[in-house]
């Protein structure tokens, strides 16, 4: 069969997300002809996630404006309709997060409207509100969940004209009526197929980090979180998936090894950026394993995102020797009260934090905290408590420590929505496909998206921008 891939990028963020990598890698393998269209470097003149941590002070700038060539709306829809036309796939795949919901909307009703092609839909945002996605008329199938099997067992279906009820992790329509079919156990992630990354434009590769470009390969070690965060969609995963199992798994170190291995020596990456949301949640044994291999196999600089309680004085020194440049971590606010009643982040305070982040330093690894402003039931004097925090960790050493700030996004799925929308904090919609979802144009970096009680929206763009 032939499949046509949307990648409605709209903000000009370039990296090739695992997930749909996966999707599209799953389908070239079973021999289907696969073709993408990306808009990324064509919608906007810059990349406006980096130029807003950039105007914030929260990066060193980058020259990219040489990456992009913007077109208008217009001719965008007209190159979109030309490329459906001229591939005439017969169906068209895309991911979904929330921020660009709106935007594949509009290219898909373009599509539907012209060739009435069937639109199989999923990511992020379908995974946990399947039930609102089904509903929107220019989509047809929705995957919840992981979706390197059910895809493929779609195509199967599609193509020898099955019913598709028996296609695991699927909402779709039967003559009007919505149905779903049974969620099938998470993935053995070893027994995910390695990425193949020929279907993205070779501007994907290249990361701005630290004030330098990288050509950079985007990896997964694992999958999920086994906190409950109030902010973050793995909580969503956590409840309504719970018949898929443990939603945290883990790749075997020789998978990720291989993996990278194999796919460096045809890419020459300078850095490995690991797109896990907690990469040190394994076994110390397993640890001491990727870092020796790391280092005697691999020898390229890595960055991992990963929670305050993993960071010790165990696997820092390893960290360090094995050459990981940078490690993220979610910071949130520096007051004990919002993070522990508002966020659900646990018992950990700021001393915790501190202790931690010196250890960072110690050895010389350089740290990002992240942090968000904007939180329903913050007042100003919680986030100076915020800024009071990162003053102290960057006083552990400016030259090892930076952050980030971005506003709290009620993304759907999240309990943080939930609240939201039970007190009035957004404007929903109504429509059909979008019921619940706020109508501001959901983002983390042009402006907050929902009402804190606490805080003018003017205060609080203004406290951004001076932290």
């Amino acid at each position: 069969m032939k499949i046509m891939f949307l990648y409605p990028n709209h903000v000009g963020y370039f990296r090739c997300p695992v997930g749909l990598t996966l999707i599209m890698t799953v389908c070239a393998n079973e021999g289907h002809e696969v073709k993408l269209f990306d808009t990324t470097f064509m919608n906007v003149a810059e990349n406006q996630d980096n130029r807003a941590r950039e105007k914030a002070g929260q990066v060193k700038p980058v020259t990219l404006d040489n990456f992009f060539n913007k077109l208008s709306k217009n001719q965008i829809e007209i190159d979109w309709l030309k490329a459906v036309k001229e591939f005439s796939p017969d169906i068209i795949g895309t991911t979904i997060v929330e921020d660009s919901y709106t935007y594949c909307d509009r290219l898909l009703g373009l599509a539907k409207e012209k060739f009435n092609i069937p639109v199989v839909a999923g990511g992020s945002m379908p995974s946990v509100v399947p039930q609102v996605i089904i509903k929107n008329s220019n989509i047809d199938y929705v995957v919840e969940a992981e979706g390197e099997v059910a895809f493929k067992e779609l195509l199967i279906a599609l193509k020898k004209g099955d019913d598709v009820s028996m296609v695991p992790n699927l909402w779709y329509k039967d003559n009007g009526k919505i149905k779903k079919t049974k969620l099938i156990k998470y993935l053995d992630m070893d027994e995910i197929p390695d990425q193949r990354l020929d279907f993205w434009d070779d501007k994907h590769f290249n990361k701005p980090y630290n004030g330098k470009l990288y050509v950079t390969g985007f990896f997964e070690a694992s999958r999920g979180c086994m906190h409950k965060c109030h902010y973050c969609i793995n909580r969503a995963f956590q409840i309504f998936q719970e018949e898929s199992g443990k939603v945290r798994r883990n790749k075997s170190v020789e998978k990720i090894i291989s993996e990278i291995k194999s796919i460096h020596k045809k890419r020459n990456f300078e850095l490995i950026m690991f797109t896990d949301d907690n990469f040190l949640a394994r076994q110390p044994k397993e640890l001491d394993d990727f870092f020796d291999r790391w280092s005697k196999e691999i020898k390229i600089p890595y960055w991992i995102n990963t929670c305050i309680e993993t960071v010790n004085e165990h696997n820092l020194p390893q960290l360090k020797k094995s050459d990981c440049i940078g490690i993220g971590i979610g910071l949130e606010t520096g007051s004990d009260w919002v993070r522990q009643n508002l966020l659900l982040k646990g018992k950990m305070n700021n001393n915790f934090y501190m202790e931690k982040f010196a250890l960072i330093a110690k050895y010389k690894i350089r740290s990002t905290a992240n942090n968000m402003i904007g939180i329903p039931g913050e007042y100003e004097e919680d986030f100076f408590e915020t800024v009071k925090l990162n003053k102290a960790i960057r006083a552990l050493d400016e030259n090892l420590t930076s952050f980030d700030v971005t506003f709290m996004a009620p993304y759907m799925g999240t309990v943080i929505h939930n609240i939201a929308l039970e007190m009035n904090l957004i404007d929903a919609h109504d429509k059909p496909g979008f019921e619940g979802m706020s109508k501001a144009n959901i983002s983390m970096r042009q402006e907050p998206t929902m009402t804190n009680p606490c805080m003018t929206k003017e205060r609080i763009m203004e406290l951004f921008y001076d932290f």
